[in-house]
């Protein structure tokens, strides 16, 4: 038996028989597996000392049966860790490092900045997307994470900020409250198809079985993404609405300029 490869850093390793497929070659034997960084590297004794470096971009997923921990690579290999006390954990540290939340909000047009009046309607508009960013950066499990963005919690959110916005503007129930919370709703329409596209991809994450759960969540997290990026053109639209004195008359008016921006 061949001395194994010394693994890069000063971290935690584990012990353990690995079974895989990796490019084309069938791997068993004894090896020593560590999370550094962004990558796993296995550090095999068998069939030739070798490092095995496996970047978590190339996961595709990782299922945990209570015995054998698979890695489901994006080219279609696979990697088998098995016969050692401490895999479950392994198993939730590589879920939170892949899982880490990506910053949603820096491409932003109209989120925060001067030329889309910041105010009250401002952050009560985008309160709940981020309240739900604050909850997933806070952790790196994907459970917790779709929780945060639940699609249905996020819509009845903004259906009712839109009621409240059209309230405030018109206190006496009337044809002018009704007729500004139907223009509030339109603008808002394609946040509401993105929320419900989030949805399916939450439930695609949610179903999945495992082997490319990893791959399903970096969808979803795109479609968040998404999601913030139709609140903010929403909230750009619904600023001339909301500050036009005219009301309902000056509706005309508004949907010429919004033809014309670019």
């Amino acid at each position: 038996m061949s001395r194994a490869p010394r693994i890069e850093g000063d971290v935690p390793a584990l012990d353990v028989r690995v079974q895989a497929l990796w490019r084309g070659e069938e791997l068993a034997g004894a090896a020593r597996v560590a999370l550094i960084d962004d990558a796993v590297q296995l550090a095999l004794l068998e069939p030739r000392a070798r490092l095995v470096v496996v970047a978590l971009g190339e996961l595709d997923g990782a299922t945990w049966d209570g015995a054998v921990l698979a890695l489901h690579v994006t080219a279609g290999d696979v990697l088998e860790l098995r016969d050692a006390p401490h895999l479950a954990g392994l198993a939730a540290r590589l879920e939170a490092a892949v899982c880490a939340f990506p910053e949603q909000t820096l491409s932003l047009r109209g989120f925060g900045s001067e030329r889309s009046a910041p105010g009250s309607d401002h952050d009560r508009w985008f309160d709940a997307l981020l309240v739900a960013r604050g909850v997933a950066e806070e952790t790196r499990t994907v459970a917790t994470q779709l929780g945060a963005f639940d699609a249905a919690r996020l819509r009845a959110h903004a259906e009712h900020t839109l009621v409240a916005f059209a309230q405030a503007r018109h206190p006496r129930e009337g044809a002018d409250q009704r007729a500004l919370h139907a223009e509030l709703e339109e603008v808002a329409a394609p946040y509401a198809a993105q929320l419900a596209r989030l949805e399916v991809a939450a439930a695609h994450v949610t179903s999945d079985a495992g082997d490319h759960r990893y791959a399903r969540w970096r969808d979803w997290t795109r479609q968040v993404g998404r999601a913030f990026h139709a609140a903010d053109d929403a909230w750009l639209a619904m600023v001339p609405v909301l500050g036009d004195s005219r009301g309902a008359s000056g509706r005309l008016w508004r949907r010429l300029l919004r033809r014309d921006r670019p």
